[in-house]
């Protein structure tokens, strides 16, 4: 490193320092559909709508058929978010891994918005609706989260995964 100057440029150089060549497989799974995403509401840690349940026998399937052929194993690491409808998600990996949870793979905060549709936010928070489609991606709900600050909150946990010589299953919530 010579004159790393910069945000970007910083993280680029702390990503490139952690990063190994081994193979391995890393699996993203979003959870099955919660009764909150049903009725098209933000955040909350709702339990699986059955809809949400239906979905837990594919994905049971698909990891079985992973294991069956040696892309997963007791070694793999098996991450979710700490709300409900992912642990729950989690649970049907069976792989012999014992599934780890994690605060900071929770969804967006959505601070006052949390529990809210967006058309409800619409009505209630006509300056913050109209913020949040200005720039979403620095856009900061009212005692809640930006995209920017979840991307600071999952730096952690990118950095373990890449760390792993083993493959990884990561079960998180899906942010608006």
């Amino acid at each position: 490193m010579n004159q790393i100057q910069g945000y970007v440029e910083s993280k680029l150089v702390s990503f490139l320092m952690n990063l190994h060549i081994t193979p391995r497989s890393i699996y993203l799974v979003r959870h099955g559909e919660s009764m909150n995403n049903a009725e098209r509401k933000l955040g909350g840690d709702p339990e699986l709508s059955e809809r949400g349940k239906r979905y837990l026998p594919k994905l049971k399937k698909f990891f079985d058929d992973e294991k069956g052929s040696g892309a997963v194993n007791e070694k793999t690491k098996l991450f979710t978010s700490t709300l409900k409808r992912s642990v729950e998600t989690a649970k049907v990996i069976e792989i012999g891994a014992k599934p780890a949870s994690f605060k900071i793979l929770d969804e967006l905060d959505a601070g006052v918005c949390d529990n809210m549709t967006m058309d409800e936010v619409e009505k209630k928070y006509p300056a913050e609706w109209k913020a949040r489609l200005t720039d979403k991606l620095k856009y900061r709900f009212p005692m809640g989260e930006s995209y920017i600050d979840l991307v600071h909150r999952i730096e952690p946990i990118i950095f373990t995964i890449e760390r792993s010589k083993e493959p990884v299953i990561v079960v998180k919530s899906l942010s608006l």
